[in-house]
């Protein structure tokens, strides 16, 4: 699938996406950037900024050589011969317990409704995540963009007919990008989640066209060593990349790396999302390598 596609699924829930140093960049907040494809690793001396952002932009965030950025990883599986003996042993009985309890596969974004938004509360909730006034409504656009979307795939599992979880993920190239991943959290104790994502990968992993399914970077929140636990026990390897944090010149030359550090630590003692976000940013940033800038 074409990155086109993934664009215009973004257009239409209200990101501006923009080409610019080979990849297309969208906003993820009104005032950071990021790239897609997503496993691009970009060189951060020919980065332009200026092509990226408006006025208003702040950051961007982008992958690249180890050595160019902060050390991080992304989350990745390439096994093409996937199956329960890729699970460790806890996460494997856990998805047999899954695999009998719960019924399992492909659904219509649209279909998921009221059900699917109801879930995304629960999970952001049990996160500690705010949940936003419009969130209904957005959520709602969201749904129906991503049933137009060619390259989205909708994937759930359900417990006696109610839904109990499910996933979304963008195919951009050859790389499935699993973006959401929402369950009801009564109903974990029957192990949809594992259910649902070992399904899934089998299924998208069997196709000739598939060369990995990625479920994210390291996050710049703290505090998720127990999600990072879930992927690597269900067959997820932490493929080593640099990650960086580019800020626009003019506040770049004014936020040294140490004042940074401090102000990342700082944002940090706030508790919600944005915050956390912003933290691990900042964070990133007083980490990385300085680069020799030609753009």
């Amino acid at each position: 699938m074409q990155p086109q596609h993934y664009a215009a699924f973004l257009e239409r829930i209200g990101h501006t996406v923009r080409e610019a140093n080979g990849v297309h960049w969208f906003n993820v907040f009104s005032r950071a950037w990021a790239c897609f494809p997503f496993e691009s690793q970009l060189n951060p001396a020919e980065v332009d900024l200026s092509e990226v952002m408006d006025h208003r932009g702040v950051l961007a965030r982008f992958c690249c050589k180890v050595e160019d950025g902060a050390r991080s990883f992304r989350q990745i599986l390439t096994e093409e011969n996937y199956s329960l003996t890729s699970l460790d042993p806890k996460a494997r009985n856990k998805t047999r317990q899954g695999l009998e309890k719960c019924t399992y596969g492909q659904e219509d974004a649209r279909e998921l409704g009221a059900d699917g938004i109801d879930l995304h509360a629960q999970t952001l909730r049990r996160q500690g995540r705010k949940i936003s006034d419009n969130y209904e409504s957005y959520w709602g656009k969201y749904f129906d963009a991503t049933a137009q979307c060619p390259a989205a795939t909708v994937w759930a599992a359900r417990y006696q007919g109610q839904l109990a979880s499910f996933l979304i993920s963008f195919r951009i190239g050859t790389v499935e990008n699993i973006c959401i991943v929402r369950s009801d959290e009564e109903l974990l104790k029957h192990r949809p989640n594992n259910a649902m994502l070992f399904t899934f990968l089998q299924q998208a992993l069997n196709r000739d066209d598939t060369t990995e399914v990625c479920i994210g970077l390291q996050s710049l929140q703290a505090g998720m060593n127990s999600l990072d636990m879930f992927k690597r026990g269900m067959g997820f390897i932490e493929q080593p990349i640099g990650q960086r944090i580019e800020l626009r010149p003019t506040l770049g030359f004014a936020v040294p790396r140490s004042l940074a550090k401090l102000a990342g630590k700082a944002v940090g003692r706030i508790h919600n999302e944005y915050a956390a976000r912003l933290a691990g940013a900042l964070s990133l940033y007083a980490d990385q390598p300085k680069i020799r800038r030609t753009a």
